[in-house]
């Protein structure tokens, strides 16, 4: 008993240090889902809100390079055949222009015919790769940043080849500051540390708002290695931008029918800072939740340890007053095996040895079946009382049949040894009278309990029956008589085909104590 409910106690203390990690685990699973959702939730915006600047971006680019195409073929028209259009009527075809756009006119000598910059006439352009890709055949050429040579500031050129009877007669250029891209940027209201660009198809720079200060070569960049192939519009994340080494979220979109790609790139740090600014601040609010748990799991393990060892101190405790009980009810049974033992060698008449050896057996079986059942509180009286008799009658050598209708009734300690004395000077009777002409004996016994704890005791045998009431002056009578009042019980001898013993008595303290029920007055 006691290696099995320590077993229990042991298992009890693993399943609530599994689930107490168990509901540890689980707290701080959500909270890692929290965390993880949210940052999902914070690049989701990040992603969505880049896509939303690019196709901005990318409209912006396309309504620049459809304002240069429109406006370089108007001009190319108001030249006429021999490029001999006045300024007066170019002029008229550039109202509208917005004010940061600059047009040139110059002919196949790079001679500037017309500016809207002044100055323009003093500088060559000879060697610009938007006069000389044109001069080689291109019908049209659009730069990468340059830096204007007129105003210093840097610019992006669209530029168109005139024909005159299919012979290069000069061309037409439109340049856009690069400060464009700043009035771009500062409408999309991104946060600090995002970026706008154009790029040309092949990977050249023609502008960003932040300004890049130098021409930059993205051919080998990813975005035209990997993503570009891939797709025509897109989103990536940058860990490190090329130009100034900022962490951004890139959204990328090519412009219709333009060799350029409109970029929108949102810098992811500010909105990470506020998220894991956020995930501080949960984290402040529920560490002490998180820290309480695991002390109040600490704690609850901590009891369970020391109840289940004080448990199995007192199951020591127990385990050895149940031993040294044992072993008393043994020695007592012993000792009274050794009484019998006297009795049987003094020289007294056989009858009295025989009821004193009966008496003496009695309270042996009693202790014995104590022991062995291992039950010092109280005894069931329906094991109890078959032990006794059984005892009896072989002390007597009497083969009469027992028949018992018996209720599992509590005997305490203090009702055992009279109640086995009662029983065992009952069947010493028995056998002695009821048996004595050799008739097959027969012995019925019943007990029960009533509503108000008093056990009723009938034992009655197929003998002879009384002839005379019972000597009260016999040491049996006083026995049986002492018997049921050190119960508290009353008792009656009667015949009924044979003797019959009935007795009201209480098998145990509680059963003495407690108040008869109370009859309701009609």
């Amino acid at each position: 008993m006691g290696v099995e409910e320590g077993s229990n106690q042991g298992l009890a203390i693993k399943l609530a240090i599994a689930t107490m990690l168990a509901a540890v685990g689980l707290f701080v699973a959500l909270l890692a889902l929290f965390i993880y959702i949210g940052a999902e939730q914070t690049r989701a915006r990040l992603e969505e809100r880049s896509m939303g600047a690019a196709q901005v971006v990318s409209t912006n680019a396309y309504w620049i390079t459809e304002l240069a195409d429109q406006t370089l073929r108007r001009v190319d028209a108001a030249l006429g055949p021999a490029l001999t259009g006045s300024d007066a009527s170019i002029e008229s075809v550039l109202d509208g222009l917005p004010d940061a756009a600059d047009t040139y006119v110059i002919d196949a000598a790079a001679n500037t015919i017309f500016a809207t910059v002044p100055g323009a006439a003093q500088v060559s352009v000879a060697d610009r790769e938007y006069f000389t890709a044109l001069k080689a055949g291109a019908p049209s050429y659009v730069s990468p940043l340059l830096i204007s040579r007129t105003t210093k500031n840097p610019i992006f050129v669209f530029s168109r080849r005139v024909e005159r009877n299919g012979v290069f007669a000069g061309a037409i250029m439109i340049s856009f500051p690069e400060s464009l891209l700043t009035t771009i940027l500062d409408a999309l209201d991104l946060p600090e540390g995002s970026s706008v660009s154009f790029i040309r198809g092949d990977g050249q720079l023609m502008g960003r708002s932040p300004p890049s200060d130098t021409a930059l070569d993205l051919s080998q960049h990813a975005l035209f290695t990997q993503y570009l192939p891939q797709s025509d519009r897109g989103t990536y994340a940058s860990v490190a931008s090329p130009i100034d080494g900022i962490a951004r979220i890139v959204s990328y979109r090519k412009v219709e029918s333009a060799d350029i790609v409109a970029l929108a790139a949102i810098a992811s740090n500010p909105s990470w800072q506020t998220f894991h600014g956020a995930i501080l601040a949960v984290l402040l609010i529920v560490s002490p939740v998180l820290i309480g748990l695991i002390l109040a799991c600490v704690w609850i393990v901590k009891l369970l340890r020391s109840g289940a060892e004080r448990n199995r101190l007192l199951q020591q405790s127990a385990d050895l007053n149940t031993m040294l009980l044992r072993e008393i009810h043994h020695r007592v049974k012993n000792n009274l095996a050794s009484i019998q033992a006297l009795v049987r060698m003094q020289d007294i008449p056989e009858e009295a040895k025989r009821d004193l050896e009966g008496r003496f057996a009695a309270m042996t079986a009693m202790h014995e079946h104590i022991y062995s059942q291992d039950r010092y509180e109280d005894i069931d009286a329906a094991e109890f009382i078959p032990a006794i008799i059984g005892k009896a009658l072989e002390t007597y050598g009497s083969s009469a049949s027992v028949h018992y209708a018996l209720d599992a009734i509590p005997v305490d300690r203090d009702h055992a040894t009279p109640l086995a004395l009662l029983l065992t000077e009952l069947a010493a009777n028995s056998c002695k009278y009821a048996f004595a002409d050799g008739r097959p004996g027969e012995i019925r016994v019943s007990l029960s309990r009533d509503a108000s704890g008093v056990s009723h005791l009938v034992f009655r045998d197929n003998g002879k029956g009384l002839d005379t009431e019972p000597s009260p002056r016999s040491m049996g009578m006083r026995i049986i008589r002492g018997a049921v009042a050190q119960m508290d019980g009353t008792c009656k001898f009667s015949s009924d085909n044979g003797l019959v013993f009935n007795a009201e008595m209480a098998l145990s303290r509680q059963a003495t104590e407690e108040p008869a029920p109370e009859t309701e007055l009609a």
